[in-house]
């Protein structure tokens, strides 16, 4: 009785130490990664398009664990022929160094554009 009693604190305790290191985003946090997934977006396009105009994120899912965010999120942007989006998966440091980013998703146009270009962003 003793140890499953053990045991089960222990494991009680190891999941609430494991969620102490990811975390949801707050407001703050929230605000900030999306200024910073903007340009991880626009890095992460420019290799297929340049983007002309206005940017913006819609933010699904944000995550800040151990000084770095980990955000799922919609690029959409303005480029010289029209509006573009993708869906990016992206992981980088509070300051936006480090980053990495996967593109989930993109638009009809922008599928076009990588053919055009050479270049697979996507996995559509």
């Amino acid at each position: 009785m003793i140890k499953k009693t053990l045991f089960a604190a222990a494991a009680i305790m190891g999941l609430s130490a494991a969620s102490a290191f990811a975390a949801p985003c707050s407001e703050d946090q929230e605000s900030q990664a999306g200024m910073l997934a903007a340009g991880v977006g626009k890095t992460a396009v420019s290799k297929v398009i340049a983007v002309t105009g206005k940017q913006m994120v819609n933010i699904e899912s944000c995550e800040f664990r151990a000084g770095a965010f980990q955000v799922d999120y919609k690029y959409n942007f303005l480029a010289a022929d029209g509006l573009y989006w993708v869906e990016v998966s992206a992981k980088f440091n509070s300051d936006g160094s480090g980053a990495t980013a996967k593109v989930t998703r993109s638009s009809p146009n922008m599928a076009a554009a990588e053919t055009k270009a050479g270049v697979k962003l996507a996995s559509n």
